[in-house]
């Protein structure tokens, strides 16, 4: 970077902000060049998520300078073709507006699979909404949307950004003509992911009613039994108390009596439930 900063005059709070950690998408207009931070998602297959990864273009009228983690091949990709196929490339123009179309376009192929993730869990849901994995599928889906969110949002704006401020290094006309169409294809990127997220954020309401509801159900259910057996050990234990004129106690069959009593008495509070619409 300080190689760099010398050999192209460039300030050095763009070469701190091109330093970890991850900046903000921007564009800044300097003197002698356009100075322009992009994030991009991709996706990390290890931990099965989404991340923003930082390129930064010094843009000038002699010299495009892309810096990034190597961590997206489009870019690697790009400047080879460009070194075997020198005519495709007429100028800096051309390369930064294939790098820039190449880079959005990459984005495509995570969408698609997020909205199969997304069908996926819609289709799960109301047969397995208490499983785990359900659980994690679609906060792990969250994440990733609101990561690809945090990377594309700004793109738009920047791009045009770009449009007006390049003015001076590029063709006027072939900028309105060509990145307006990138900006264009930013926000087609930035309205997709907002539906997504208004997808999601829907099935996790889904998910977490279906919970909340089941854990209702079940916690009524203990409730009713609860209110069964309690008269029915009250009853019970008044039994059990060795007094010498307690009822029933010492007569013959006594001990089926009184289970026979405290059956009668369960299936009595079960009619009355059930009568009463409670179970």
């Amino acid at each position: 970077m300080d190689f760099l900063a010398k050999k192209y005059n460039l300030l050095g709070e763009d070469i701190i902000d091109v330093l970890p950690p991850t900046q903000a998408s921007k564009l800044v207009e300097r003197p002698d060049y356009l100075f322009m931070i992009l994030l991009f998602p991709i996706y990390d297959r290890e931990e099965k998520r989404i991340r923003a990864e930082e390129i930064n273009f010094f843009i000038a009228k002699n010299f495009l300078i892309s810096i990034h983690a190597n961590k997206i091949p489009i870019i690697k990709d790009i400047y080879a073709d460009c070194q075997k196929n020198i005519a495709k490339y007429p100028d800096l123009y051309a390369l930064l507006y294939e790098m820039l179309g190449k880079l959005l376009n990459y984005c495509f192929p995570m969408l698609r699979h997020i909205n199969e993730d997304i069908e996926m869990i819609e289709g799960r849901l109301f047969k397995q909404f208490e499983k785990k994995e359900t659980v994690e599928k679609i906060l792990r889906v969250k994440t990733n949307i609101f990561d690809f969110e945090r990377s594309v949002k700004p793109h738009d704006y920047v791009l045009k950004k770009l449009v007006d401020s390049a003015g001076k290094f590029f063709p006027a006309k072939k900028l309105e003509k060509n990145f307006i169409v990138l900006a264009e294809t930013a926000k087609e990127i930035s309205l997709s992911v907002d539906s997504y997220k208004d997808a999601i954020n829907a099935l996790h309401e889904a998910s977490a009613t279906l919970v909340e509801y089941r854990v209702n159900q079940i916690i009524k259910i203990l409730t009713i039994f609860s209110l069964m057996t309690f008269p029915l050990t009250l009853v019970a234990t008044l039994f059990s108390m060795k007094t010498i004129s307690t009822p029933i106690v010492g007569s013959p069959f006594d001990f089926w009596k009184i289970t026979g009593g405290l059956g009668a008495g369960a299936i009595t509070l079960l009619v009355i439930f059930k009568v009463r619409k409670w179970i």
